[in-house]
Order: C-alpha cells, then structure tokens, then sequence
C-alpha cells in the first residue's frame, strides 16, 4: 500500500514505510540434523545459508574421490589405457572388482570412481595419472594449495581412514565446485547408474550410484556419498529447483541422506529471489492543492532473502534531486528506486468520498 505524504512534509527529509516480512517463502526453521559439522550453501547467489562447525577438520571418507576425479580430469585424456596392477585389486571395500593385468580405458575407471566409489579404481587412477600413489598424493594437496583449502590434506586418492587425512565441510564445498564446472565430473555424479567392462571371463559390470538422492530428493544432480567408522556418513549434495542451486555438506552424520534432504529443502524453502519493488508499483502519494500526485516504481527491485527479513522502504531524494525510495535490510541498504511521479489526480467531492465511505463500510461488515 502506497504512502500517503501530505504537500508540506516534501522535500523535508526521507519518510520511512513500515517495514512488512517479504511474502512468497515459508518461514521454517533450521532443520535438526545428526550431522556433527554441515554446511548449506546458494551457489546461484553465493551465500550461506547456514553451517555448523564448516571449518573443523574431520575425517572425509569416500568424498576423497572428488579430488581424485579433479586431478585426473584436469591432467589426463580419458581415452588413455591403464592396466591394473595386483595392488589396485588388493585395496578392498567399496570395489568395482578389477582384475589385475586387465585394462581400462581412464574414463570408465573415472566413472566408477564416481558412481560406484570404487576404491580399486581410486588406487588404478592414481598409479596411472602419478606413477605411484605417493606422487598422485602430492598432485592431491597440490591442488588442495591450488583451491586455497585452508583445512584439507590428504594420504590416499580413496578416502579410506589415515592419520592426516581430513578436510573440512567448506573444503569439501570448494572442491564440489570446481569439480562441477567439468562437464564430464558433473555427468558422471549425476549418473544413477552404468555399465562398465566386461571381466575377464565375460562377467557383465553394471553399478548403481551410492548416492540415493539422485533418486529420491528433487531436484538431485550429484555428487558424491562416503563412510568410513571415523567419518561416519558423509555426503556433499547438490539440488536444483527454480533456477538455483544449492549444495548442503554433511560430515559425521548418521543418516547423511536425510540430513542433506533436510538441509536442501530448507535452503528451497525458506530463501529465494524476491520482489521488493515492481516496476509501475505506486510508492507514495502527494497530497497537495491540486489533487493527488502518485510517485511509481521506474524498474523492478529483487533481493534474495529469507523468510523473515523484514525489508523497509525509505522515501527520500536523490543528490541529483529526483525522488527515490530506499530499501534497507537492517542497517544494510540493499538497493534503490527512482520514483516517477505521475500528474495530480483531483481530490474526491464530498459526493464521491461519501459513496466510497459506503462501499468501504459494506465491504468491512460484509453487506451485499
């Protein structure tokens, strides 16, 4: 609803609108989750969300192998063969059962890496791309340095448990991020399931994702699951509704899906892009002698914003003179609008008010 400023306060300094809660969001609160370290992140709109403990070191688990997939990608070509060595085979837990002496092409070794969270395939990558493990490690926290990750270091291209092998949820974010501007990482995380060579013996591969909210959640496009008894679950997921992407990381959790699935929803839910000022909006009225003149929005302002920012609006004149209206959130002003001010309309007769003081009455009792 405009405000209506009479003739003689003009020109005598700004008059504040009251402020009202933008409408279009459901004001929900964080959710409870199990996780002992989180972050939910806006990619679109670069903010966070919310977070707790996203800096403190932690055990990382399978979430490793997006670094792995990163090195590899950003230094190898994915149609190059790599044989398997006896090692490879020997790593044991999540596998995508290489046979020693076969041979993979990069590419299908990356995708297990990726969907399957192949541990043999991690330590097949490493020894192929480094020529040992120890210096694909060292390619690792490279581009750990690289990235400016401030709390991350890796022992092995796997992420099974290791002194000195940790990293962070905000790392964790960073690394997601670079990874998904690769066209073939964002394919393959966002993968739910694939077929990969044949054994040896004829043996037909075929592996689902270990990330179940590519089927569940939304919106899912990746990226990538871990556990380990140190890490408990870890996840760092990705959603996109409407135009925004969101990322939620969740370390030491004991049910990292539903957590993520929590966290994402929220940060759908309770943020978004919303209109403060539309363009054509009437502002403000002047009341003078000669009628009512309105003061209208020149152009649209939009904010993103939670569901209980309370956004105020502050008439006022710009120092070239022309009216405006502020918007300020808190003591942060977060844009501004030139106002068009329209030629006066005639002040309602005494006719005229009365019949519209009869129309509001019946409208306020509800008469017919």
């Amino acid at each position: 609803m405009a405000v209506v400023i009479p003739a003689s306060q003009v020109g005598a300094g700004p008059v504040s609108i009251p402020s009202q809660p933008l409408e279009g969001l459901t004001p929900v609160s964080p959710p409870e989750v199990t996780a002992e370290a989180w972050l939910l992140w806006d990619d679109t709109f670069e903010r966070e969300l919310g977070s707790v403990l996203p800096d403190q070191a932690r055990a990382m688990a399978s979430t490793t192998k997006m670094m792995t997939a990163l090195v590899a990608l950003a230094t190898h070509d994915l149609d190059e063969r790599v044989r398997i060595s006896a090692k490879a085979t020997a790593i044991g837990e999540s596998e995508i059962d290489l046979v020693a002496g076969e041979v993979w092409r990069l590419e299908d070794l990356i995708r297990a890496l990726l969907i399957r969270s192949a541990n043999d395939a991690a330590l097949a990558i490493a020894e192929h791309v480094g020529g040992s493990e120890a210096q694909f490690v060292r390619m690792m926290n490279d581009k750990a340095a690289e990235l400016g990750l401030q709390n991350t270091h890796f022992m092995n291209p796997h992420g099974l448990d290791e002194e000195g092998h940790y990293s962070s949820a905000r790392d964790l974010l960073s690394i997601a991020r670079a990874g998904m501007e690769d066209v073939t990482f964002a394919e393959f995380v966002g993968t739910r399931s694939s077929t990969f060579p044949s054994s040896p013996t004829g043996e037909e591969r075929v592996a689902a994702t270990t990330n179940a909210l590519l089927s569940t959640f939304e919106g899912a496009i990746g990226i990538k699951t871990g556990y380990t008894a140190e890490a408990g679950l870890t996840i760092v997921s990705a959603a996109e509704r409407d135009g925004r992407r969101l990322y939620a990381v969740v370390m030491g959790s004991s049910d990292h899906f539903a957590d993520a699935a929590a966290l994402l929803r929220y940060g759908f839910d309770a943020f978004g892009l919303l209109s403060v000022i539309a363009e054509g909006e009437p502002i403000a009225s002047q009341r003078g002698p000669d009628g009512v003149s309105d003061a209208v929005a020149i152009t649209d302002l939009n904010y993103f914003a939670s569901a209980t920012d309370d956004v105020d609006l502050v008439l006022g004149i710009s120092e070239e003179g022309a009216p405006i209206v502020v918007a300020e959130l808190g003591e942060e002003e977060i844009g501004r609008v030139a106002l068009d001010v329209a030629d006066p309309q005639p002040l309602p007769g005494i006719g005229e008010a009365f019949a519209w003081a009869s129309a509001y009455w019946d409208w306020l009792w509800g008469n017919d």
